[in-house]
């Protein structure tokens, strides 16, 4: 979704999930949405992680205030944190605390750009992970043609990264986080965030579909 679209989009999303819907407080059998497809994770990239880094990354940035104007750079989460694929057809309330029962926040990490490139080498070295707002190839365990916001990697410039609170805290080996030049809170919730980008797409009835599309491309020999 580019830049205009989400300016396009910004006040009906946030009309929709403010206040929160007192039919989302309910049942786990809840119907937020439908999906043409099951949605599955997998490495180096997956159409399960695609979706929730991707809705992750949009919330993010709507919700943002940042007090010196830079917005978020991309989004990094971790495979392992997605529990339970998304069926086809009706997803429930309950489909989603299946997929995160943790009760993970999202946060924003300022890192250097040298610092940045090692996040992208180990996740080179993980075989991948969900990711958004960034492209890049792994090549014998490493990471290269690094592109973020579809320009290369400039190791001279701070970038914000969006992560949740285990990965910042340096959960899942993700000790290079822990580096991070500032950390700022957001006190969403990925589950929160999920539900709700749902339940939009229930409401203005848009299909849930999501796929691989080469932003993690795997060259090993």
């Amino acid at each position: 979704m580019n830049d205009s679209t989400v300016a396009e989009t910004d006040s009906f999303t946030i009309q929709l999930i403010r206040p929160y819907s007192d039919q989302l407080r309910s049942s786990m059998g809840v119907v937020l949405a439908r999906s043409s497809g099951s949605l599955e994770k997998g490495l180096p990239e997956s159409p399960l992680g695609n979706f929730v880094s991707d809705l992750c990354l949009l919330r993010g940035k709507l919700e943002y205030n940042p007090s010196d104007g830079k917005n978020i750079d991309f989004a990094v989460f971790n495979n392992g944190g997605l529990r339970k694929s998304l069926p086809a057809g009706e997803i429930t309330k309950g489909d989603v605390f299946e997929l995160m029962p943790f009760e993970n926040e999202l946060v924003i990490l300022t890192m250097n750009g040298a610092d940045v490139e090692k996040i992208f080498n180990f996740i080179a070295s993980k075989g991948g992970a969900p990711v958004s707002g960034t492209r890049f190839t792994i090549s014998n365990g490493r990471a290269e043609h690094i592109l973020i916001d579809n320009k290369a990697l400039d190791e001279s410039r701070e970038y914000k990264i969006l992560t949740s609170d285990y990965l910042a805290n340096g959960g899942d080996q993700f000790n290079l986080f822990t580096k991070a030049i500032r950390r700022e809170s957001t006190g969403i919730k990925i589950r929160d965030a999920i539900i709700q980008h749902l339940y939009i797409m229930g409401r203005t009835e848009q299909i849930v579909h999501a796929e691989r599309d080469g932003r993690i491309i795997k060259n090993d020999q």
